[in-house]
């Protein structure tokens, strides 16, 4: 006999603010897209010296974010964590979103957004973003492939449980399949679909590795700019996306998990994981630096000290050390917030906030140092400027487009099957 997932529990009347909250962001997201489609880049404070901004920032911060999610339900459905199990299809799910939101950032950064098929139409063999935007597709195909087959036996039996508009795209989501009533020929069809779930896994593994490396690559292989010239900057990418994927999975199983019994276990152990990747980071963090400074090499020092002491240091000690690193911790690892859920919860939300800052102190400080020694005063111009803030267009459609992810994303766990059935024991 088969049981349902346990309830999150949430609050009808909560949920209803939180949806006519995330409503009216969406509305006011998509007014403010439309127009900065219609009226071009000129509604951004980027300029001739400085291409990249926040939009950019944002872009890299949801790679992250999904290639960090996917490779966590990589190491769960190909290298055999079971004890995560349960968190499985929601950072699969998480993975499919957060890419659509990096998608749609740098969608929005393009001088022209309507021509973003020529990459495909005029293959460049030799062009880093050409193969990036290949890998997308790619990586798009393998996650909704493997979410597919771990939800098609629950497609099935929602699709005759539920009637009207739900059982229709139930049975639309089946593709036909139908629950075996005999137990044995259902396991086989479990069987099988894990088996499919692992070898999709195995595949996406370098695609993931591909999505958020090769983004890192498309900073390092810019050799006028000193701070990304190196061979490290993909690795780095790839860390601090394992750093969010592990937050954000920590921050969403914490408090919209499944509430019984491995609930607080499965958050424990997800927030370990977090912190031991916070401290690989940490690592790198201080070997760039450490580096960077005890070289002497001015254009490196420079750009660390505007960094950390630059127009908005708040930036690297508030957002990327303090929330970032520092609270995640100490959440984690004191002894009378480590076994609190909710606790854990918020390390796991701080951490993901934080890395925010890390994205733009990735983008931004490189196009603040001149690239020839006094070309910032060679020529005055209001578009010819070392200093960069976002626009209000560009915080307005930053946080619609972000309201348009989470909504999705929210109707999506909603409909979706996030926690597989369970037999009951006899």
């Amino acid at each position: 006999m088969k049981d349902s997932p346990a309830k999150t529990g949430t609050p009808r009347g909560l949920k209803f603010f939180y949806y006519l909250f995330l409503g009216i962001l969406s509305i006011f997201g998509a007014v403010v897209i439309v127009q900065r489609l219609v009226i071009g880049m000129k509604v951004t404070a980027l300029s001739s010296t400085i291409a990249w901004g926040m939009w950019v920032a944002f872009y890299i911060y949801f790679i992250g974010l999904s290639a960090g999610s996917f490779l966590l339900s990589t190491l769960i459905y190909v290298f055999g964590m079971k004890r995560l199990e349960k968190v499985g299809r929601m950072a699969l799910v998480s993975a499919l979103f957060a890419l659509f939101g990096g998608l749609g950032f740098i969608w929005m950064d393009l001088g022209h957004p309507w021509r973003f098929w020529r990459i495909f139409y005029n293959w460049n063999y030799t062009s880093v973003l050409a193969w990036e935007s290949l890998f997308y597709v790619f990586y798009i195909l393998v996650i909704m492939g493997e979410l597919w087959f771990l939800m098609r036996e629950d497609f099935s039996r929602l699709s005759q449980e539920k009637t009207g508009g739900l059982g229709w795209l139930y049975r639309v989501l089946a593709f036909g399949v139908q629950t075996p009533s005999a137990e044995e020929e259902e396991k086989k069809l479990h069987q099988n679909s894990m088996k499919w779930v692992r070898i999709l896994g195995i595949v996406g593994i370098p695609l993931a590795i591909g999505v958020h490396g090769g983004t890192g690559a498309i900073f390092a292989v810019v050799g006028a700019r000193p701070y990304w010239f190196s061979g490290l900057f993909p690795i780095i990418f790839l860390v601090s996306a394992l750093v969010s994927g592990a937050a954000l999975m920590t921050f969403l199983y914490a408090f919209f998990g499944q509430r019984d019994e491995d609930h607080p276990s499965i958050v424990q152990e997800m927030a370990k994981l977090m912190v031991l990747f916070i401290f690989i980071d940490l690592l790198l963090l201080f070997a760039e630096y450490l580096v960077g400074w005890y070289s002497g090499i001015p254009t490196h020092a420079k750009i660390y000290h505007i960094i950390m002491f630059g127009p908005f240091p708040y930036t690297f000690w508030l957002g990327q050390v303090l929330m970032g690193m520092l609270i995640p911790i100490l959440l984690a690892l004191l002894p009378f917030t480590r076994k609190n859920v909710y606790f854990l919860g918020l390390a796991g939300l701080s951490a993901v906030i934080g890395i925010v800052a890390v994205r733009l102190n990735l983008v931004i400080p490189a196009y603040i140092l001149p690239v020839l020694k006094g070309l910032d005063t060679a020529y005055y111009d209001k578009r010819w400027t070392y200093s960069y803030f976002p626009s209000y267009m560009e915080w307005a459609t930053s946080i619609g487009l972000i309201a348009i992810v989470v909504l999705l994303f929210s109707v999506a766990c909603e409909i979706l099957p996030l926690f597989p059935w369970k037999t009951k024991e006899n």
